[in-house]
């Protein structure tokens, strides 16, 4: 008897799904040609990547380089796999092949059959493979050079269009170079290819929506989607083992369950609570097991773009959670041009310098990528809101069916891709197109006929398509352009965002931007040069020259060495030494952006955001970054720590030669005490007095007080919070006779004592390994900064200090 029910739990048990419903097996075994012969390629990856790993190309960063790699793009390229499917696979009903991202114009093969020609690098292609799988297969992935397309999509056009013949393809901007990139045009398979093979069913799609949020309850709605080929009795359980039971039919189903999560937990900003993070999963399965499952992880937040009108003009501000939020943020770009070398330790990196830095906001540009699950996912974690720019920038693009139906088709696949991530805030049409079009005298050069093609299609693409999808797919704001004004348009000031390139561009004074204060400054920059040892990666000694080559290489702004040499004969004697004039620019830049910066948060609510341009770059270069390619912080860095500090002191220089002390707080209430410091350059203090201050407003105007005399500066100081201003000059560096200080520093145990005998403004650390926690610092005498030495392998004997004296020395 005993072994009779033992045979008949063995046999029930054997029923039972000994394996998961849905069979993933990512495809990474590839080869591509190259001069007639197959070699070992890396997928995802890149034509370029795959070329330098087996040492066919030199760095087309260093040097000159990029000019010798040119031809890898005029030419038609192949990458295959040869890969074995196991029985448990091939037994399966289904098999879908998934691409999740292919750069760009392709015919992809299986077994020599034609299966799919792919045109666009920012969408997924899904292909059935139902009938056409082997045990033995061969997938051939075979590759257009884009300039030859683009020539064709140009000529059936009859005209070209603002933006070059780029704008005829799907694929990143930046590729084709920009005012601060190479021109590398990578091809290849860029994103994870998959084979996914099922029996009966499997989960398309998992879709969050928020329908009710209070202190007390938040009610979701959970959508799921699910494809099957035959019908089918299931049972859908989720959240808390919530469960419902549903019954399939063949072709697509889409299913709802509402759950509640009692007394929920709001995820909020860096710097105004918690990023609470809950996890929600679905399941399908029937009498036999789990058949398939999903998961995302969300935050229960509120947030809202604010676009009322005013007295002014019109309001643009983020409340989160029914708090109005000042954005404190910069630009972001792709962080490589080959972006298979950005691994996760990059994106950790870089996340993690941005929360240091204070941030609460990134705005991810129109000409880089839809970036990677884990860049949303860290800005999840971290608090960083996200303003998501579809990929359009600086350009006018085509308006035939079949392109407006490929970028339908793109906004789709990425917007339902990012809309469970918390981080998400806006999702923006496009990068300057509005304002090229409006301003930029794009419109010369074209009939009236050709005119009104041109805009009906913008109208199209950015009026309609886009803000649908949006709509349709997701519960995130739209906004149509940036910036909705130009700084040509007298109302950039009053409504919309704004992007402000009078200084910079227009060789404008800095101190213009605390005269043109928009509503939201969504884009304003200034260049300075990455440090020494970044610029030793690409280059020798002997081009250290701003007229050299190399140097001229590494500068993609047509202006830009005459323009920061410009700005610097302004502020300082412009050093002949070139290490001292990468200092210098680098001061130069952050002093700079901290005009603007400041006068965009004393502002508020009046102005409720500012996003300098850009936080980082994507290969060694002169930029408007404030963290060069490997990861160094500039001095615009560490400035901007400074001034996004939630409690901060700005001194603003009036016309009537007085300097307004203002205290800036994220969160208002809080009582402390002012002291006002006045010094000689020799360090002795001239001047002292103390006010204790009551803070009730984010931007609030504390005292007035006179100029110092000339050779003197003033330091302010709250006391309690232990929070500094920056020094109160009153005339341009190049104008003080700076003593020489005597700068002494102890090292032990990862951290460096500095202390220095007579006051030492701008003091610069250098020492090849090092990442140090503070820098471009002023120390007065009696005070010791300690800095934290981040870095394995700090040789203090190594360690370079320089000081504002070392500029003004002659």
């Amino acid at each position: 008897m005993y072994k009779y029910l033992l045979l008949i739990f063995l046999a029930l048990a054997s029923c039972k799904r000994q394996e998961p419903g849905v069979l993933s097996k990512e495809l990474t075994d590839w080869e591509f040609e190259y001069e007639g012969e197959w070699h070992a390629a890396k997928v995802p990856g890149n034509n370029f990547s795959d070329l330098l790993n087996h040492s066919f190309i030199k760095d087309p960063f260093y040097g000159t380089n990029e000019d010798s790699v040119q031809w890898i793009s005029e030419n038609d390229w192949q990458y295959r796999s040869n890969f074995i499917l196991s029985e448990n696979i091939l037994k399966k009903t289904n098999h879908l092949l998934c691409f999740e991202g292919i750069d760009t114009y392709a015919k992809i093969y299986l077994n020599d059959s034609l299966l799919l020609y792919a045109d666009n690098m920012f969408r997924k292609w899904e292909i059935n493979l139902n009938q056409l799988l082997k045990k033995e297969n061969t997938l051939l992935v075979k590759f257009d050079p884009v300039s030859k397309i683009e020539q064709q999509k140009q000529k059936m056009l009859g005209y070209s269009l603002p933006g070059g013949d780029r704008v005829f393809t799907r694929k990143s901007g930046f590729h084709y170079g920009w005012d601060w990139g190479a021109k590398i045009l990578p091809t290849g398979i860029w994103r994870k290819v998959q084979l996914k093979s099922w029996d009966d069913c499997k989960i398309k799609d998992l879709h969050v929506l928020q329908d009710l949020l209070t202190d007390s309850v938040a009610s979701l709605i959970v959508k799921v989607e699910i494809e099957s080929s035959i019908k089918k009795s299931i049972t859908l359980k989720t959240y808390n083992n919530f469960s419902e039971n549903f019954k399939l039919k063949k072709g697509n189903n889409k299913l709802s369950l509402r759950i509640d999560i009692p007394n929920p937990e709001l995820w909020w900003p860096n710097g105004y609570g918690k990023q609470k993070l809950y996890n929600i999963s679905v399941s399908i399965s029937d009498k036999n097991g789990v058949i398939d499952s999903q998961k995302k992880k969300i935050g229960l937040r509120k947030i809202e773009l604010i676009t009322t009108k005013d007295l002014i003009g019109e309001n643009f501000y983020f409340k989160v959670n029914n708090k109005p939020i000042f954005m404190k943020g910069a630009n972001y770009i792709p962080q490589d041009n080959l972006q298979n070398r950005v691994v996760n330790k990059k994106y950790y990196n870089l996340l993690n310098d941005i929360t240091a830095a204070n941030m609460n906001m990134l705005r991810v540009w129109g000409g880089g990528i839809y970036e990677e699950d884990i860049f949303y996912d860290l800005c999840d974690s971290l608090g960083i809101l996200v303003w998501q720019d579809f990929m359009f920038a600086c350009a006018m693009y085509p308006f035939d069916s079949l392109f407006l139906k490929n970028i339908e088709q793109e906004a789709i696949d990425n917007v339902k891709r990012l809309r469970h991530h918390a981080s998400i805030a806006l999702w923006c049409g496009n990068n300057e197109s509005s304002e090229g079009w409006h301003r930029w005298n794009w419109q010369d050069s074209y009939t009236e006929k050709q005119k009104l093609e041109i805009w009906n299609g913008y109208q199209k693409v950015f009026q309609k398509i886009l803000p649908a999808i949006v709509s349709e797919n997701s519960q995130t704001n739209y906004w149509e352009s940036s910036p909705k004004f130009g700084r040509g348009n007298p109302k950039h000031q009053f409504e919309g965002d704004a992007h402000y390139w009078g200084v910079w561009h227009d060789a404008e004074p800095f101190e213009n931007l605390e005269n043109k204060v928009p509503r939201f400054m969504s884009e304003f920059g200034f260049q300075s040069f990455p440090e020494i040892s970044t610029i030793s990666t690409f280059s020798d000694s002997g081009d250290w020259s701003l007229s050299s080559d190399v140097m001229r290489s590494h500068q993609k702004h047509p202006r830009g060495n005459e323009l920061i040499t410009e700005y610097m004969q302004r502020e300082f004697n412009v050093p002949k030494d070139f290490k001292k004039f990468i200092y210098a620019s680098q001061i130069l830049q952050a002093e700079g952006i901290r005009i603007g910066l400041e006068a965009h948060r004393r502002s508020q609510p009046y102005c409720m955001g500012t996003l300098y341009w850009q936080l980082n770059d994507c290969w060694p270069v002169a930029s408007w970054s404030s963290i060069d390619y490997y990861g160094n912080w500039k001095a615009l860095h560490y400035t901007v720590q400074d001034v996004f500090n939630p409690v901060s002191i700005s001194l603003e220089k009036t016309k009537n030669n007085n300097f307004n002390i203002w205290i800036i707080s994220d969160t208002a209430n809080f009582i402390d005490t002012l002291i006002i410091n006045t010094y000689c350059l020799e360090g002795r203090l001239l001047s002292s007095s103390k006010k204790l201050i009551k803070i009730q407003a984010k931007s609030q105007l504390i005292d007035s007080i006179p100029f110092c005399k000339e050779n003197e500066f003033i330091i302010c100081k709250l006391k309690q919070r232990k929070i500094e201003s920056p020094v109160g000059f009153t005339k341009a560096m190049k104008n003080y006779n700076f003593p020489a200080p005597t700068i002494q520093y102890h090292y032990n145990g990862n951290q460096l004592k500095i202390s220095t005998d007579i006051p030492a403004f701008q003091i610069y650390l250098h020492e090849s390994k090092a990442k140090f926690s503070d820098n471009f610092f002023t120390i007065i005498p009696g005070e010791e900064k300690r800095i934290q030495v981040e870095t394995v392998g700090f040789n203090p004997n190594n360690l370079v200090i320089w000081s504002l004296y070392d500029l003004n020395k002659h």
